[in-house]
């Protein structure tokens, strides 16, 4: 009897350390989600006024491949919203997507999006964005992919 008393409090306590794994990113960084959404939103409906408002005035997007004579990786936020946002967002959508929030440190967010596709190496890649904290506020800092 008591053996099977510790298998259900042992069952138990893994399964509410996975439930907590699980919404970690809720609940750690629900800031980081409620920024992030209305950005995935603006960048979906070409609200470009609103992309800059919220970005940094240099943004990165690594391996856009916009201009094919130089490896530029750094771009004005307004022009890369008018002219390239499919660039940015790399997908049609990523308001339903599932994704990662990962703390560098305090001042830096990555966003994960881990993309299944046959086309890569892999059978997918990472698609990550970065945001920047400054005086309490998120900002856009860049996109890449790996």
């Amino acid at each position: 009897m008591d053996v099977i008393k510790y298998v259900i409090v042992v069952f138990l306590f893994f399964n509410s350390c996975n439930a907590d794994k699980d919404s970690k990113t809720e609940k750690e960084y629900p800031d980081v989600d409620i920024f992030w959404m209305q950005f995935v939103k603006a960048m979906e409906n070409n609200e470009v006024n609103f992309l800059v408002k919220n970005s940094l005035d240099t943004v990165s997007c690594f391996d856009c491949n916009i201009d094919l004579n130089n490896e530029v990786n750094y771009f004005d936020a307004k022009s890369i919203f008018q002219n390239h946002m499919n660039k940015i967002m790399h997908l049609k959508s990523l308001s339903k997507k599932e994704y990662l929030v990962s703390e560098v440190d305090s001042n830096l967010m990555k966003i994960v999006y881990n993309v299944k596709t046959p086309k890569a190496p892999e059978g997918g890649y990472s698609l990550i964005f970065s945001l920047i904290k400054k005086d309490g506020k998120y900002f856009f800092q860049g996109m890449m992919v790996q």
